[in-house]
C-alpha cells in the first residue's frame, strides 16, 4: 500500500495510473508460433490478485477501462529466455519445457496474455 500512496501523491488530481501485467492463461514458450509448453506462473497470479485487491479496496484510485491483448517477446536463444525467467517473481519453467527450450537453435518467443488497466486518482 505504501507504493500506491507514493504514486497517488505525485499524480495531479484525476491523474491516471496505468497498470500492465500478464493474466491467465499461463505464459508459454514458442518457436515460429508452435508452443514448447507453458510456464508455471500460478504463484505470480496470486501475487497479482493480492496487489489488485489492495488497489480495489483502497480509496486512492477508481478503476477505469481495461484492454487485453497478446504480448510477444523474442529472445535470441533459449538460454537467454531461461536466464531471464529466473528473475521473474512467482514464475518458473517446468523441467520438460526448459529441456525443449534449450534444444532450440535460434530465437524463442514468450507469448503472454496481458491486461492494461487504467485507474484514476481520487
Amino acid at each position: 500500500m505504501h507504493a500506491l500512496r507514493a504514486i497517488h501523491r505525485v499524480l495531479i488530481p484525476g491523474g491516471i495510473l496505468l497498470d500492465i501485467h500478464p493474466i491467465p492463461p499461463s505464459a508459454r514458450a514458442e518457436v515460429r508460433g508452435e508452443s514448447l509448453g507453458e510456464f508455471d506462473d500460478a504463484e505470480f497470479f496470486e501475487i497479482v490478485r493480492a496487489a489488485e485487491a489492495l488497489l480495489e479496496k483502497g480509496d486512492l484510485f477508481s478503476r477505469g477501462t481495461d484492454v487485453e491483448f497478446d504480448w510477444l517477446e523474442r529472445y535470441e536463444s533459449g538460454e537467454d529466455l531461461l536466464d531471464d525467467v529466473k528473475t521473474w517473481e512467482g514464475c518458473r519453467v517446468p523441467r520438460n519445457v526448459a529441456a525443449r527450450v534449450r534444444r532450440v537453435c535460434g530465437p524463442v518467443d514468450v507469448w503472454e496474455r496481458v491486461v492494461l488497466r487504467r485507474f484514476r486518482a481520487n
